[in-house]
């Protein structure tokens, strides 16, 4: 073979190296992703993604699906030790119970470059985890009852202590993520605080008897106010918008003052797979999957050079609008979640 055949070979299989490396070492390869069943399912099944990270890296992309947060961390944290999953994705005030339980690795920067490209808030307890997008705490009202009753839209979280929204009302437990930040909001907005939680307990002692169902998934907040049973819900705002798209007359709103509630990815310490792992988290927080994510759901992307257009690009938060975010104090909720979950279902769930 003459020389210059050999050096043109050799220049093209490793170019052809340097576009897939991955696709190279992962062909026949598994990883698996435990988060949510919902939108992720959605992106991932109904909607091509996992065959576009097949084709992108080799890797085949099994989703390990459950309704909640709670439930996701605690499939995470049975499995300490000898995991079968490869990498979390999950609420943040969850996430970090498996922080502190030690299942997550640390992520490797030169194994997930797409780190560079966070906003600083996004890296989560030393590099145990890295947030991928943010959604937004907000209340959603069905706008055919409020019409005909007469009901002046709600505003701010004191609207739902309202008296005319007695029997109308759908509030996450506790145990779910947005019902912890709507805990503390009651607290603050009652004297208290994190540390302080008894007012935001008290108020929802309150509130018990007009609660038609303390919902976790948007799906049954879908299904209960298209059926009218209920008219007024707290959970994401971009929850709502998705079900509004799905015909269900209901109108989302952010509420002052209003809170972040992060998504977090990690690879698991230990995961039968971890360089699929790592590629995983770095393809979920690459500017495609955070644009999908913004303009179909809404969701505000951590990757800074993200740029979201569309008819959902309104609900996505930028630049100086993530710093009005209120934060909280998630090293004393962590302390405290399975107390407050707890005296939830001993002196709440148990109010009719």
């Amino acid at each position: 073979m003459r020389k210059d055949r050999i050096v043109s070979s050799l220049a093209a299989a490793a170019a052809l190296l340097a576009l897939a490396p991955s696709a190279a070492l992962a062909q026949g390869k598994e990883v698996h992703l435990l988060s949510w069943g919902g939108t992720i399912q959605t992106m991932l099944e109904k909607e091509g993604w996992a065959d576009r990270f097949k084709k992108e890296t080799g890797y085949t992309l099994t989703l390990v699906p459950k309704a909640t947060s709670s439930e996701i961390i605690a499939t995470a944290i049975a499995q300490k030790g000898k995991p079968q999953v490869d990498v979390v994705l999950c609420d943040m005030v969850a996430y970090l119970q498996g922080v502190e339980q030690g299942i997550f690795a640390t992520l490797d920067r030169a194994k997930v470059p797409n780190l560079a490209k966070m906003v600083d808030l996004a890296w989560v307890k030393d590099g145990k985890g890295v947030m991928t997008y943010v959604d937004v705490v907000g209340m959603m009202y069905q706008e055919d009852v409020f019409k005909r009753k007469g009901w002046a839209p709600p505003k701010s979280w004191a609207d739902i202590m309202r008296p005319e929204l007695k029997g109308q009302l759908l509030i996450p437990p506790v145990s779910n993520t947005y019902g912890v930040y709507f805990l503390i909001e009651l607290a603050r907005m009652n004297g208290g605080s994190e540390k302080n939680i008894d007012p935001g307990f008290e108020a929802l002692k309150k509130l018990a008897p007009g609660v038609v169902d303390w919902t976790t998934t948007f799906a049954k907040i879908g299904t209960l106010m298209q059926g009218e049973a209920a008219s007024l819900a707290v959970f994401g705002y971009t929850s709502g918008f998705e079900i509004r798209k799905r015909g269900t007359p209901v109108m989302p709103l952010v509420p002052v003052p209003t809170y972040m509630s992060p998504t977090v990815a990690g690879a698991m310490a230990g995961s039968p797979n971890p360089e699929g792992a790592s590629a995983l988290v770095n393809w979920l927080i690459s500017e495609p999957v955070l644009a999908y994510r913004g303009e179909r759901f809404g969701n505000t992307p951590m990757n800074r050079e993200v740029k979201v257009t569309g008819e959902n690009a309104e609900r996505v938060l930028t630049g100086d609008q993530l710093k009005t975010l209120v934060n909280v104090d998630y090293d004393t909720v962590l302390a405290k979640r399975a107390e407050w979950n707890d005296r939830f279902n001993r002196e709440i769930a148990t109010v009719r």
